[in-house]
């Protein structure tokens, strides 16, 4: 089966701020077929999803702060209900620095008010950094610490295949562990070594990772969207979309 490939919004993040509506032109013109992101600011959640389906491209998600959660479940609802979203992609790296790495106190209020959400109808999907790696509670990384202590009909998981590499572990057989848990993944690719310093991310296959394990993982695990993005790049972003759809389309994925 084709896994077919979305384009995250941050990747393009100034461009929507300067003219949503041709960004998201640009976009479905190079290929992609979804977009990830909210609504830019003085677009309306109605006419941000309307704007992408009359451009034949589908809204497979959105993102949502832990204290937007806390603060504005009602308005969290509201919102998705505007672009008919149910998946909302969160991270808790801010909510530790601000406790001082303070894992569990963390990780409990999360689960928490993930169970809200999901009584709320949201489904809420943890995005990894390398930090997660990076730190250990009870002997387990902080990863799976907390995939362990939240259940997993309150949390999924969006691995983010560059970050787990950036981490120090292996992206297949972190993939390979949260099968059950996970329906899109994050795509972006490591510079090389001698092009690191300037930017430690690259466009897809033109860095380091290995492709053909994670594709080929992918395809075993029963992935539906592939999450194309691209944190920092060293030309417009535009064009670094478009450099990475086009790597996908050379392997025939487009």
């Amino acid at each position: 089966m084709r896994i077919p490939i979305a384009l995250q919004l941050h990747t393009v993040r100034n461009e929507m701020k300067t003219d949503p509506r041709a960004t998201l032109q640009a976009v479905a013109a190079m290929g992609y077929e979804g977009v990830e992101g909210n609504a830019p600011e003085g677009m309306s959640g109605t006419e941000f999803l309307r704007t992408i389906r009359d451009l034949g491209m589908t809204l497979i998600g959105s993102g949502v702060r832990v204290p937007e959660l806390r603060n504005d479940l009602d308005g969290v609802v509201a919102r998705c209900k505007e672009t008919e979203v149910t998946m909302l992609m969160t991270g808790i790296l801010g909510e530790l620095r601000a406790a001082n790495g303070d894992w569990k106190s963390v990780v409990q209020e999360l689960g928490e008010l993930c169970a809200k959400a999901t009584e709320r109808g949201l489904t809420i999907c943890y995005h990894n950094h390398a930090g997660e790696f990076e730190s250990k509670v009870d002997g387990k990384y902080g990863l799976d610490y907390l995939f362990e202590s939240i259940p997993a009909e309150h949390l999924k998981a969006e691995i983010d295949v560059y970050w787990v590499k950036a981490g120090g572990e292996d992206p297949v057989s972190v993939m390979r562990k949260y099968a059950g848990r996970q329906s899109r993944l994050h795509i972006k690719d490591q510079a090389p070594p001698e092009k690191a310093e300037e930017c430690p991310f690259a466009e897809i296959g033109h860095g380091t990772l290995d492709w053909d394990a994670i594709f080929a993982e992918a395809q075993r695990i029963g992935i539906e969207w592939y999450v194309v993005e691209q944190d920092r790049c060293t030309r417009p972003p535009l064009e670094s979309a478009r450099m990475s759809i086009e790597y996908l389309k050379s392997r025939g994925m487009v």
